[in-house]
């Protein structure tokens, strides 16, 4: 009689531990803070809620690297702005005050102390007003504006690319604690499950149903479960502070990432995506315009073989006294031709230099566009890996949890041994990350497809050429080519097995 009572109360206990550990909202007694969350009152600092979307605004709002593209945009307007500016008006004046002497003013000083004159000639002040304006360069100043303005273009395409970059490292850190949260529930779920079990044990150990090494293994299960929940808590720790640096919040900041991951299938193809990247990225098409900047500037520096010429007009005035004109009073008027015939090969040398420099910005473009190719291909393949691993890891987590449940019942009953019961656990769990990491996986490559496609954040990178090959200002061009990017999109709790 009293085997069926032990018996029955076996299988209550199995199952009632078996319904304990389907309940995805359950929470964990500990008897420990590992992190130190609570204040010695027991009271938390006020949580701020953030959402993907919101993440992305505040860093863009707060990023260092934007305002130093920025900044690097505004240099290269004034440049241009320079640059142009460098064909028009020039006027100068020059003016000097000097003390006189030598024979040349002996006589006339002869002429003053005998009184013939009232000007001693001790002192000499002058003054010149010059104007120029420049006619023919040889094509300095055309090609000068026109490095200065693919240079502004680059800029603007540069501004963009950081953009897109803060986005994405933003979605991978707020990825990264969506994920850190899923692994601290899993660690959560296994703490729970051992410890039940634990209690269940413990129970039968005092009414002598079970071995005590059976007290024993569950007790060291339960610990390493613990030391496995103590070190998600860390992780996710680490991975809340690192999505405050990258949205300028303070780092004593108490943040929850309210989104969650969500799977929506990719419809693009590959060669699409490849398509779509050579035609957006912003790096790529800053990189031709660095190109067009150096070839302009070789074409400036053979400016140098070149004669150039001037309309000048100027006008002096020279006396004994400031701004007087009695000795002298005089202008001039016309044109100014110049042409260094020999300069010792340094227009040569400065060609050179230039030719240099624009086979290094054609190289470098060529490999960006290589690039450009690799980083969407592999982003890609990962997305698709983990696009299948999702499938399979969701069919784990259903077959795990029933094995667990079966060798939970098995062992109540006398059939099998704890060992199975905790290998059944630790599948359970295993299987649990490998979904969840599936799941962080495809959401995060396919961000990083999204940044190696350059999916737009303000600027409509193929529209932006298209107007500065029109010839098109590069305010007019970006003007028409900024878009309002709408918010980032919001994750949504996927339906999946797995819901700790």
């Amino acid at each position: 009689m009293n085997t069926i009572w032990q018996k029955t109360g076996r299988f209550v206990a199995a199952i009632c531990l078996a319904s304990i550990c389907g309940l995805a909202e359950a929470a964990v007694s500990l008897p420990l803070d590992p992190l130190g969350t609570s204040d010695s009152h027991g009271a938390k600092a006020p949580v701020l809620c953030l959402s993907l979307s919101e993440s992305v605004d505040m860093a863009l709002a707060s990023d260092e690297s934007i305002e130093a593209a920025e900044a690097g945009k505004n240099a290269a307007k004034w440049q241009l702005s320079a640059a142009r500016r460098a064909f028009g008006l020039n006027v100068g004046w020059r003016s000097s005050a000097t003390t006189m002497g030598g024979g040349n003013y002996l006589t006339r000083r002869q002429y003053y102390n005998m009184g013939l004159t009232d000007d001693p000639y001790e002192y000499s002040y002058t003054n010149a007003l010059s104007a120029e304006f420049p006619l023919y360069t040889g094509g300095r100043i055309e090609n000068t504006i026109e490095a200065r303005r693919h240079g502004l273009s680059a800029a603007d395409l540069t501004l963009e690319n950081t953009k897109q970059t803060v986005k994405y490292q933003t979605t991978e850190a707020y990825y990264n604690v969506l994920q850190q949260k899923n692994l601290v529930k899993v660690a959560e779920s296994a703490v729970r499950m051992s410890s039940e079990q634990l209690r269940l044990i413990e129970a039968q150990f005092s009414e002598g149903a079970v071995a005590k090494s059976d007290v024993l293994q569950m007790q060291v299960q339960l610990a390493n479960y613990r030391q496995s929940f103590v070190n998600a808590e860390g992780a996710l720790a680490v991975a809340k502070k690192t999505l405050l640096a990258y949205v300028g919040l303070p780092r004593d900041a108490d943040i929850e990432a309210t989104d969650a991951f969500s799977y929506e299938p990719f419809s693009m193809t590959l060669p699409e995506c490849e398509a779509f990247a050579l035609e957006n990225r912003p790096d790529a098409a800053a990189a031709v315009y660095t190109v067009k900047s150096a070839e302009a500037q070789k074409d400036a520096a053979k400016a140098g073989y070149r004669p150039s010429l001037a309309a000048v007009a100027s006008t002096n005035i020279a006396d004994k006294d400031p701004f007087r004109r009695e000795r002298s009073d005089a202008w001039e008027a016309g044109l100014s031709l110049s042409w260094s015939i020999f300069d010792n090969m340094v227009t040569a040398a400065n060609v050179n230099a230039a030719k240099s420099t624009a086979e290094r910005a054609q190289a470098e473009a060529e490999l960006l566009l290589r690039n450009v190719r690799l980083q969407t291909e592999s982003a890609y393949i990962k997305m698709k890996a983990a696009e299948e691993n999702i499938h399979a890891a969701a069919e784990a987590v259903e077959q795990a949890e029933k094995r667990y449940m079966i060798a939970e019942v098995r062992y109540q009953e006398g059939v099998d041994i704890l060992l199975a019961v905790t290998d059944a656990q630790d599948k359970l769990t295993q299987a649990r990350t490998n979904y969840y990491t599936a799941l962080y996986e495809y959401n995060l490559n396919k961000a990083a497809l999204a940044k190696a496609m350059g999916v737009p954040v303000d600027m409509d990178v193929p529209h932006y050429v298209a107007a500065t090959e029109d010839g098109k200002s590069n305010r007019r061009a970006l003007d028409e080519a900024s878009i309002h990017a709408g918010k980032t999109q919001e994750g949504t709790i996927a339906d999946h097995p797995a819901g700790e």
